[in-house]
C-alpha cells in the first residue's frame, strides 16, 4: 500500500522497461515462462500499472502495492504479480518488480523484475533491491 498516495488522474501512465531491465530481469522470466502464459503475465502487469492512479482503481490502496520512497513526483514502488495460469495469489507467489514513477510526466519506469527465489541467502529483500538500484540506476538513486 503506498503511504503517499498517487494523485487521483485520469490520465493513463506510459508504462515501460528500462534496457537494463528488459535485457537481463525481463529475459530470465521469459525463458523460465514461454509464449503465451509470459505475454498474458506481461500485459497484465502493464494493464495494471498503466491504471494505477485512476479514480475509482483501488490497486494503489491495496498490499499489491508497496511504496519502497517518495520524495516530491516520484515514487520508488514495489509491485506483485502472479504468472497467468498459476493458482496462486500475488503475494504468495513470491513474483515482483520494482518500478520508479514520474507522476508530473505521466510515466512509469520498471526497473527490476524478480523472484523471491532469485535472492541472495546473506541477504534481505530490501538491502538487496538497495544495493541492485544504487548499482544500476543511479539517476534513479539520486531521485530519493
Amino acid at each position: 500500500m503506498l503511504s503517499n498516495n498517487l494523485p487521483s488522474s485520469t490520465t493513463l501512465f506510459s508504462v515501460s522497461y528500462r534496457e537494463y531491465a528488459k535485457t537481463h530481469f525481463r529475459k530470465e522470466f521469459e525463458k523460465k515462462y514461454k509464449g503465451v502464459q509470459w505475454e498474458a503475465t506481461e500485459k497484465s502487469i502493464f494493464e495494471d500499472l498503466r491504471r494505477l492512479r485512476m479514480p475509482n482503481n483501488k490497486t494503489q490502496y491495496s498490499m499489491q502495492v508497496d511504496e519502497l520512497k517518495h520524495k516530491d513526483e516520484y515514487w520508488l514502488i514495489k509491485y506483485d504479480f502472479r504468472i497467468a495460469g498459476t493458482k496462486e495469489s500475488t503475494k504468495t507467489s513470491g513474483n515482483r518488480l520494482v518500478a520508479v514513477i514520474n507522476n508530473r510526466l505521466n510515466k512509469l519506469e520498471i526497473l527490476v523484475i524478480y523472484a523471491k527465489t532469485d535472492l541472495p541467502k546473506n541477504m534481505g529483500e530490501t538491502a538487496y533491491l538497495s544495493t541492485l538500484i544504487s548499482g544500476i540506476y543511479p539517476d534513479v538513486s539520486k531521485l530519493f
